[in-house]
C-alpha cells in the first residue's frame, strides 16, 4: 500500500508537471510573432546588430564583435544578439526570428524554477513556483516580445538553478559561475544584482559545507576570465579611454555619455537624494504593478495580478525570519535583497528590475506553503483564484484593446512600408520624424555593408543627456524628417496616418500599411 501511495503521489505530480508546462507553453505560443504587432526598435536593433555579425562579422558601425554595442549612442546589450545569429540566418530579420529565442528562455524557465525549488524545499513547492512563472503576465510578456533586456532574468534562474544543485563534491558552481557571468553581457543592471547575489550566498553556502574553499576559488577565476571583456568596457567609459581590440572582439566607446553613467546614482551630483528617489519610484513600481510602457504589463493585471505585492512583503518575512530549511529561504531573501539593491541604485521600470519578478513569485509560494500548515485548503484556493485572473488576463492580452495599443508602440506596418517605398522609387525617400529612430528599419530592410554608409553617417547628438537616442539626418537616400524632401518633386514619403507630404501642389498616390501610408508622387 505504502508502494501503491507513492506511485500514485509521483503519478500526480508528473502529471500536474506537464499541464502546468502546456498551460505555460501555450500562453506564449498563441499568436506568437503576430502579438505585439509589428517589430518594436529595440527588436529591430538586435536582429539588425545579429544579421550584421552573422553576415560580416561586424555591427552596424563596422566594429568587429563588440562586447557591447554602440547601437542608439549610449550603449545596448550583446548578448542576446549573439544568441540570435543562427535564427536570423535561418530565418531572417522578422518578428518569429528575433523572438523565438526569448519565447524558448520563457518555456525552458518553467522546468528550471521547478528545479530550483524542489531542491530549496520540496515538489509542491517547486510546482507552485513552476505555476506561478506559467501564469505570471509579466513572465508571459517578456518572453513574447525581444527587447534584449528581457533575457537577463532567464540567465539568473538558470544560474540561481544551478546554484541550489552545487555541491561539495559536483561541478554545478561552475555551471552557475558560468551564467552569473553570462548575466552581465545580457543587461547592464546585472553589474549590481549578480555581485551582490555571489557575496550574499556563496559564503554561507561555504559555511554549510555545500561548497568548498577550493571550488569558490576556481569559479571565481572562471567568473573574472568571462567578466574581463565587459569590465574592460566599462574602464574604457568611465574614465574615457579610447576603444580597444581583443583580437577580434572590440571593446567599443560610446560617442555619448553612457546610459549606465546617466541611470546610476553614483554617477550624479547628489547620490543619497538620487538613491531616496529611486527607492520610491521602485516602491511605486512594485506596488501598483504598473508603469508608463504599456509594453511592459496589460492593464489592469500588472505583473502578477495587480494586488499580490503584501503577499510578497509577507514571503519575504517569512524567507528571513523562519528557521525551518534556512538554506532555502535565505537563497530566495538573497535574490531579493539583490534585486532591490538595483532598483536603489538605478530608477527603475518594470524592464529595468526584472531581475526581481522571479524571487517575487517564490515568495508568494513560499507563503502560501507556510499557510497550508494552519490552512490546508489555501493552495487550491490560491490556485482557483489565479486560474480565473488568468483566464482574464489572456482575454484581455489577445483582445483588440491591447493589440491596438501595441501596434502603435511597436511600428506595425514600417518594415512593409520601407521595402514598398524603395521598390517604387527611384528617388529620395522621406520618412516622418513622429516615431523614434525609424532608421533601424531602413537597415533591416536595405541591409547595407557597413562601408557603404558608417563613414557618411551625421547624428544629432541628444538634447537631454538622460535620452540615449543620437537622430541620424540621413542613411543613403533615406532621410529623416519630410522637410529634408523639399525641393525634390520625385521623393516619396512614409508618414504617419495624421500627417501629409509637405508640398501640398504635388499630387500623391497613397497605399497604407497599418500605421503608415507611404505617398508616390503620380
Amino acid at each position: 500500500m505504502e508502494f501503491f501511495a507513492a506511485f500514485t503521489s509521483r503519478w500526480r505530480a508528473h502529471l500536474l508537471f506537464a499541464v502546468i508546462l502546456l498551460v505555460g507553453i501555450f500562453a506564449r505560443v498563441w499568436e506568437f510573432a503576430s502579438l505585439p504587432p509589428g517589430l518594436n526598435v529595440d527588436e529591430a536593433s538586435i536582429g539588425v546588430e545579429a544579421y550584421y555579425l552573422y553576415k560580416f562579422g561586424v555591427d552596424r558601425f563596422g566594429l568587429s564583435y563588440p562586447v557591447h554595442f554602440i547601437s542608439w549612442g549610449s550603449g545596448q546589450n550583446a548578448l542576446y544578439a549573439y544568441l540570435l545569429i543562427p535564427f536570423v540566418a535561418l530565418k531572417g530579420i522578422n518578428a518569429f526570428a528575433v523572438r523565438l529565442p526569448m519565447m524558448l528562455a520563457g518555456i525552458f524557465s518553467m522546468p528550471l524554477i521547478f528545479i530550483a525549488g524542489k531542491k530549496l524545499f520540496n515538489g509542491k513547492f517547486a510546482l507552485l513556483a513552476m505555476f506561478f512563472v506559467a501564469i505570471s503576465p509579466w513572465h508571459i510578456v517578456n518572453s513574447r516580445w525581444a527587447v534584449e533586456s528581457n533575457i537577463m532574468p532567464f540567465l539568473f534562474l538558470a544560474g540561481f538553478a544551478a546554484l541550489t544543485l552545487a555541491g561539495a563534491k559536483n561541478l554545478w558552481l561552475y555551471v552557475s559561475v558560468i551564467f552569473f557571468a553570462l548575466c552581465l553581457y545580457a543587461y547592464g543592471t546585472a553589474y549590481v544584482g549578480v555581485p551582490v547575489f555571489l557575496l550574499l550566498t556563496v559564503p554561507y553556502l561555504v559555511k554549510l559545507k555545500r561548497v568548498t574553499w577550493k571550488q569558490v576559488v576556481i569559479g571565481a577565476v572562471i567568473f573574472i576570465l568571462l567578466a574581463f571583456p565587459i569590465g574592460l568596457f566599462l574602464a574604457v567609459n568611465t574614465l574615457k579611454l579610447n576603444a580597444m581590440r581583443l583580437g577580434a572582439i572590440t571593446i567599443p566607446r560610446l560617442p555619448v555619455e553612457a546610459r549606465y553613467e546617466t541611470m546610476a546614482a553614483v554617477f550624479g551630483d547628489s547620490p543619497l537624494a538620487a538613491v531616496g528617489e529611486n527607492a520610491r519610484i521602485m516602491f511605486h513600481v512594485l506596488w501598483t504593478q504598473s508603469d508608463a510602457f504599456p509594453w511592459n504589463f496589460v492593464e489592469p493585471f500588472g505583473y502578477f495580478y495587480k494586488y499580490t505585492f503584501p503577499l510578497v512583503l509577507i514571503g519575504l518575512l517569512l524567507a528571513l525570519f523562519v528557521k525551518e530549511n534556512r538554506p532555502g529561504r535565505w537563497l530566495i531573501a538573497a535574490w531579493m535583497f539583490a534585486a532591490l539593491l538595483v532598483g536603489v541604485v538605478h530608477p527603475v521600470n518594470l524592464t529595468r528590475i526584472n531581475i526581481v519578478f522571479t524571487p517575487i513569485l517564490l515568495c508568494i509560494a513560499l507563503l502560501l506553503l507556510d499557510l497550508e500548515r494552519i490552512l490546508p485548503r489555501i493552495i487550491p484556493a490560491a490556485v482557483g483564484v489565479f486560474l480565473i485572473a488568468f483566464i482574464f488576463f489572456n482575454r484581455a492580452y489577445h483582445g483588440e484593446d491591447y493589440r491596438k495599443v501595441t501596434s502603435a508602440l511597436f511600428n506595425e506596418g514600417i518594415v512593409q512600408s520601407i521595402e514598398y517605398a524603395a521598390k517604387k522609387s527611384d528617388s529620395l525617400v522621406c520618412l516622418t520624424d513622429e516615431h523614434y529612430s525609424l532608421y533601424i528599419y531602413v537597415l533591416l530592410t536595405q541591409k547595407y555593408h557597413p562601408s557603404e554608409y558608417a563613414n557618411d553617417l551625421e547624428w544629432i547628438d541628444p538634447a537631454d543627456p538622460a535620452d540615449p537616442a543620437r537622430k541620424l539626418v540621413s542613411l543613403e537616400r533615406f532621410r529623416f524628417s519630410p522637410d529634408s524632401c523639399l525641393g525634390d518633386p520625385k521623393a516619396a514619403y512614409i508618414l504617419t496616418l495624421r500627417e501629409s507630404p509637405p508640398d501640398p501642389e504635388i499630387g500623391y498616390k497613397e497605399k497604407r500599411f497599418s500605421k503608415f501610408v507611404v505617398h508616390l508622387p503620380r
